[in-house]
């Protein structure tokens, strides 16, 4: 049973010519990482607000099924959101620095936190699990003031306090983003250490897919506020078809002097009222592409919203295989079928 049911998740803000986040589904199994990622503007953020119920209020929010650990939430109010997010869910935001309360010790903030989920005890426990992570001396520190430390320590008591609690999914949402390349990896380190080790469901935001490829049991691509491909890290890493996840990937740099085709520049405005969002960047666009949105469907080894790919797919390689079509959201076949957390199958590292 997945742990984690998102079908149709649609979220618009006032104003806006088009949703910030259109139509997606996915499910994520307990144990497991599914990763999210895109340029910036894709939806990625807002997504992971809408599952901690930390929109704007102003925001509309619509959804076939939110649920989490089998509880609908499509219905639920701010004071349950609340109870959410101090039990079931736990949320790392991107910037460590902005997210704790400058005039305050870290050690004050951190007490209200644990007393807040009703774990104000556990104290002793979180001070070993910060030495495990790397953090000295966290008696002691932790009665410095946030600007006292540096990111990845910052970061570092996010992440602690967010998995003492002992929720059942973490959201994280840019974790390494704002830090430097020997503390991304091991914050990436750690974040993996304990997801094993208390079963945690992962949702990671990310626009860097060297992270994702180190911390992802399953990818899930955005572009223009929808879900554009959907598969398991191997394949959606190394047997992309959507021309936006070829794009992103042919444009990080080779160490090897090979060029690679960079995406076309976003045209100045708005994204189009109609049709498929990338369809101005895309070589493959056809007239159906201006037309229609397209949904996820099975193409090759993934899922992909994108009819010319998915023609291209079966003209050459004939109909999707079982195992792709076992893996598509329910809100894609008419069988309810399980989400991404099939798509990645036994697969190993890519």
């Amino acid at each position: 049973m997945s742990l984690l049911v998102v079908d149709g998740l649609t979220v618009v803000y006032p104003g806006a010519g088009r949703p910030a986040v259109a139509g997606v589904s996915f499910e994520i199994e307990a144990g497991r990482t599914l990763a999210v990622v895109g340029e910036s503007g894709s939806g990625k953020t807002t997504l992971a607000l809408a599952l901690a119920g930390l929109l704007d209020r102003r925001a509309r929010r619509g959804a076939r099924r939110l649920e989490v650990n089998g509880e609908d939430l499509l219905s639920a109010g701010r004071k349950r959101w609340r109870q959410l997010r101090r039990t079931d869910i736990s949320f790392v935001f991107q910037s460590p620095v902005n997210s704790w309360n400058p005039t305050r010790t870290m050690k004050a903030q951190v007490k209200d936190g644990m007393a807040a989920s009703g774990r104000a005890g556990r104290m002793p426990e979180l001070y070993d699990l910060l030495g495990r992570v790397g953090f000295e001396d966290p008696e002691r520190r932790l009665e410095d003031l946030p600007h006292q430390l540096s990111g990845g320590m910052l970061q570092r008591v996010s992440i602690a306090v967010a998995v003492i609690r002992e929720p059942a999914l973490l959201i994280a949402d840019e974790p390494t983003s704002a830090l430097d390349s020997t503390v991304q990896s091991e914050i990436l380190a750690i974040l993996g250490e304990l997801r094993r080790e208390v079963n945690l469901a992962m949702l990671v935001i990310s626009h860097d897919l060297s992270v994702v490829s180190r911390v992802a049991d399953d990818v899930m691509v955005m572009y223009g506020g929808k879900a554009v491909e959907l598969g398991s890290r191997r394949n959606a890493l190394h047997s992309a078809v959507h021309p936006y996840t070829k794009g992103l990937l042919d444009s990080v740099p080779s160490l090897d002097g090979e060029r690679k085709t960079l995406l076309p520049s976003m045209a100045p405005g708005p994204l189009p009222a109609a049709g498929c969002p990338f369809a101005p960047r895309c070589g493959l666009a056809v007239d159906e592409c201006r037309r229609t949105e397209p949904d996820l469907a099975p193409v090759g080894a993934t899922l992909a919203a994108c009819p010319p790919a998915a023609a291209a797919s079966t003209y050459t390689s004939g109909s999707p295989s079982a195992s792709t079509r076992s893996s598509t959201p329910a809100s894609s076949t008419s069988e309810g079928s399980p989400g991404c957390s099939d798509a990645a199958g036994a697969e190993g590292p890519p």
